[in-house]
């Protein structure tokens, strides 16, 4: 997808009218990029993020350039309380050379562990990755269908694709899994005889 920005000012009472006109200000930078401060559509952005989410490869056309940049999402600040975007920082890449993203975690399986007894709690969302431009994932998978006992699922078992490396500690944990009802129903077995 390619968004269009413009070159603006930098300082905070710009940015509040910038965003108060319907834009997001933000920043493209880059290794060997001088950093370019930039304003893009507030709606355009969020349909964006919307649609593919963070991780993934943006062509966005800067007013007066020739030719768009390739850039992916680094950060999204959002307001705490209206959760609109505030600030977005583009990474520009080089498509010849790695790059670090956060993409989110999938978890597959879920109704099977379920139809086991087994209750499936989320601990990690997102993990970082590193690829090629390329090569960047929709997301990294963590297949919990074969779960038979309770006990965490760490990120040594997140599945990614080929050229894609998972950069979190693979002793993190990504799910934890325990049995539905466990300690209450084994309370009410080993309570007082009436």
């Amino acid at each position: 997808m390619q968004l269009e920005a413009t070159p603006r000012g930098t300082g905070s009472r710009a940015s509040r009218r910038l965003r108060q006109a319907g834009f997001v200000p933000g920043i493209i930078y880059g290794p060997g990029v001088e950093p370019l401060a930039v304003s893009v559509r507030s709606t355009q952005l969020e349909r964006l993020v919307e649609r593919q989410g963070r991780g993934h490869l943006i062509h966005v056309q800067v007013e007066g350039e020739a030719n768009p940049r390739q850039v992916v999402i680094k950060q999204l600040q959002r307001d705490i309380l209206t959760q609109q975007v505030t600030h977005v920082d583009f990474l520009q890449v080089d498509m010849n050379r790695t790059i670090t993203l956060t993409v989110p975690i999938v978890v597959v399986g879920e109704e099977q562990a379920r139809r086991r007894g087994l209750l499936i709690t989320h601990e990690l969302d997102e993990v970082e990755v590193e690829c090629r431009p390329t090569e960047i994932p929709e997301a990294v998978t963590l297949d919990v269908s074969g779960l038979t006992e309770p006990g965490p699922v760490t990120a040594a078992s997140l599945s990614a694709p080929p050229g894609v490396r998972v950069l979190e500690d693979p002793d993190t944990v990504v799910v934890s899994c325990t049995v539905i009802g466990g300690g209450e129903e084994e309370e009410a077995s080993t309570g007082p005889a009436a």
